[in-house]
């Protein structure tokens, strides 16, 4: 197999320098779809959950007659207007002054003012779309549809797990660290690191010979197929053999393991040099089987927790005069196995052309 070594890393600048990061949030957070939740949070009226998007605080809300979606914070003083990560309630009160919104984000009556003070105020939306059961939203109004963003992305994770849209939230594990989130992202869309770091995930999850990274648009597709029966650590059934993960730019990503467990990946910046990670888990029911515990703490002790003091220890040295960046492993013909990294340039390519530095 031809490798492909013209191609250089970015400048460590670019993951250390606060100037960048605030434009990124602008650039990036502000324009594009992420991940916020799943259906099944929203499935009454009056239920509703919240997420931060870049640095923004969002309200995602079943009014009754669907979603809507809006920035949480109140037009009087600008005070926070939910503060539960999920709840239900037939409308919203201010926690500061009690101003009152409908669902939709629309003020319904403001302590001591009179209904014709009132006006049209109602907060600012944002858009909200569905992908195999799972909420994104995009604070920018002129942004292409998600359908558009991440083509065909549905059908083929329908077809790993056509559940999907009746799954339910069964397990939430977070953990903060110390690096940039293109480190983050970069880190999990390339399995070069794979063979001599997450040992557990090549010889016992997938088998290693079948894993393809494909990166696609604001997309990269990792399918393989599962690893041999007596090296795999949970019980699947044969006809469930199938594992892909679907990354959508900038932070997001819906994975499916052997055996049609369902999982996500949700990456938070917190600060130039703080990500927050959110792993969740979505089931048939709100409690994992034995079964189920066991791959979800076999994951997050061995797969995930390897990766945080590599990120760290990186995000350390983008600042470091010792630092050149060096040529990365491609395979020029676009899909990388477990001894390349296209999927790095790709996304290094993205956050260049939306800083305006392509």
């Amino acid at each position: 197999m031809t490798t492909e070594t013209g191609r250089r890393a970015i400048d460590g600048r670019y993951y250390t320098d606060p100037a960048i990061f605030e434009t990124e949030l602008d650039v990036v957070f502000a324009r594009t779809w992420q991940m916020v939740g799943h259906i099944s949070q929203l499935a009454g009226a009056g239920d509703l959950i919240t997420a931060t998007v870049g640095r923004e605080r969002i309200v995602v809300a079943n009014d009754g007659t669907g979603l809507t979606a809006f920035y949480n914070v109140c037009q009087h003083r600008g005070h926070q207007l939910v503060l539960e990560d999920r709840a239900t309630m037939d409308d919203i009160s201010c926690p500061y002054h009690a101003w009152l919104y409908d669902l939709s984000g629309r003020l319904l009556k403001a302590r001591r003012l009179p209904a014709s003070a009132l006006g049209d105020i109602c907060v600012p939306q944002v858009r909200v779309d569905i992908l195999a059961g799972y909420v994104f939203v995009n604070l920018d109004p002129d942004a292409a549809s998600l359908a558009d963003t991440a083509p065909e992305v549905e059908a083929a994770l329908l077809d790993l797990a056509p559940a999907a849209p009746q799954r339910v939230l069964t397990a939430r594990l977070t953990h903060e660290f110390n690096a940039n989130w293109k480190l983050a992202i970069e880190n999990y869309n390339e399995c070069y690191h794979c063979p001599n770091v997450h040992r557990s995930f090549t010889t016992g999850v997938i088998d290693p010979k079948t894993f393809l990274i494909t990166p696609k648009g604001q997309t990269i597709w990792h399918t393989a197929s599962a690893a041999p029966p007596d090296r795999r650590p949970y019980e699947l059934d044969e006809d469930d053999t199938g594992y892909g993960s679907f990354f959508v730019w900038p932070v997001s990503s819906i994975q499916c393991y052997p055996g049609r467990i369902l999982n996500t990946f949700r990456w938070v910046p917190l600060a130039v040099d703080r990500t927050l990670l959110i792993r969740e888990w979505w089931f048939d029911q709100p409690e994992p089987t034995d079964e189920q515990r066991k791959a979800i703490e076999l994951d997050w002790t061995t797969t995930v927790a390897e990766d945080f003091d590599l990120m760290e220890s990186v995000q350390h040295n983008m600042s470091s005069r010792g630092y050149r960046p060096g040529p990365l492993v491609v395979d020029p013909s676009g899909t990388a196995d477990v001894h390349h990294e296209n999927a790095v340039p790709h996304l290094q390519a993205l956050a260049l052309a939306a800083l305006g530095d392509a």
